[in-house]
């Protein structure tokens, strides 16, 4: 494939949501003697792989001072801001997730990703540490998904049928952001569910993935309890 767009992949893992909201107005709570609240403009900040941690910010609070000069968070991320104040849908840096359908991607692991935060193949391919090991026994086979797209993409020629198709089909897609975040008993569901496509492998694929792992296949004759308990341990290593 054709890499129709130079990502800076600096802040790949971060995706910011602007939105709106309602907080108190303590002055005039004061003044008028009973609770008043006004609507503010915030960004929600969300970091791929992150279950609990996704601090809000008003949109005007300074981010960092550079050279004597305070940046705020609409400054940090002024594209999506201004698509924000434009009405128009937010849209996460990256290539969409949905590019690796044809790399293996289930539509399990695409709503896990969703859930964990993780929006673009860029994303998913630079996620590290525990923010992969949050993806859980599906984190290496993701991780190496996200690898072989990144691998290909490098090393496909910039032909003008090629890059007008891909770019037709990235447009179609879209990287969008969701509003709403799931709660963190619907992340578990969504980990089981993408887990649990071992347990429909049979015993010969099961020692296929492992041997994808470890570099060999598994000595002996394992059960398929012990074949299932080893990939589980692998994947989520």
């Amino acid at each position: 494939m054709a890499d129709s767009v130079a990502i800076d992949t600096r802040e790949i893992t971060i995706t910011p949501l602007f939105r709106y909201e309602s907080i108190e107005d303590i002055n005039k709570s004061e003044r008028e003697g009973h609770l008043v609240k006004k609507m503010i403009q915030v960004v929600e900040v969300r970091f791929a792989g992150t279950k609990h941690y996704c601090p809000v910010f008003p949109v005007d609070a300074v981010w960092k001072t550079e050279n004597g000069q305070k940046i705020t968070y609409a400054e940090r991320w002024s594209d999506q801001y201004r698509s924000f104040v434009a009405g128009a849908n937010q849209e996460a840096q990256g290539t969409p997730l949905e590019m690796l359908n044809a790399y293996g991607m289930s539509d399990a692991n695409l709503s896990l990703c969703r859930a964990l935060r993780i929006y673009s193949i860029e994303a998913l391919y630079h996620l590290e540490g525990d923010a992969l090991k949050s993806l859980g026994m599906v984190s290496n086979s993701l991780k190496e998904m996200a690898r072989a797209y990144m691998a290909d993409r490098a090393k496909s020629n910039d032909g003008v049928a090629e890059m007008a198709a891909l770019r037709a089909e990235l447009a179609a897609l879209k990287a969008q952001i969701p509003v709403k975040e799931p709660s963190p008993e619907e992340i578990e569901a969504l980990l089981k569910a993408s887990n649990d496509e071992f347990d429909s492998m049979s015993e010969d694929m099961l020692k296929e993935k492992i041997a994808e792992i470890t570099g060999s296949k598994p000595r002996g004759n394992p059960s398929r309890a012990t074949l299932l308990s080893s990939i589980r341990e692998l994947s989520a290593a």
